[in-house]
């Protein structure tokens, strides 16, 4: 439920801010972001991580919290695109990468070479799961900005029309 009391404390977030920039900003200079935009990618991380860890300390379930997360990230990226004039990948794929699973896949390749067939596909099932969750949440941050522009376009345009 999502209405439950959340209690921790200031090092548990501390701890995860300063991981998930790492992780972002680790990621970003392994893909040759521009060194301008780093630290701004490394926000951006932060912010979709820290709406994961959030979702899911309230006990919101692995597809919820990956889509919420995810969905900030896409915010995030697209406000940093527009403030810094760069592309918006530049901001939400390092964004993405605390989202990603890479230990379950890990794992499922790992279970699969030691035969363990039915775990295997279990935790394949758990990876598909946040993978989809990330690209619905990523997706509907994209929507959610196209159909908040054109709002505030039909917005500019009654006012104009008005005078």
């Amino acid at each position: 439920m999502l209405g439950m009391q959340v209690s921790f404390n200031i090092w548990d977030v501390l701890i995860n801010l300063v991981f998930s920039y790492i992780a972002t900003v680790g990621f970003a200079l392994t893909v040759n972001i521009p060194h301008r935009v780093i630290h701004w990618s490394g926000i951006c991380g932060c912010a979709g991580w820290m709406v994961y860890w959030l979702v899911t300390e309230a006990s919101g379930g692995r597809m919820i919290s990956n889509t919420l997360g995810a969905f900030a990230v896409g915010l995030v990226a697209v406000v940093l695109a527009k403030w810094k004039k760069c592309p918006v990948t530049l901001f939400s794929v390092p964004g993405l990468v605390p989202l990603v699973p890479g230990a379950p896949a890990y794992m499922v390749v790992r279970r699969l070479i030691d035969g363990k067939y039915i775990a295997a596909q279990q935790m394949m099932m758990r990876v598909a799961i946040v993978t989809v969750s990330i690209a619905l949440g990523f997706l509907l941050s994209t929507l959610f900005q196209e159909a908040w522009n054109k709002y505030i376009k039909r917005l500019k345009l009654r006012e104009k029309l008005k005078k």
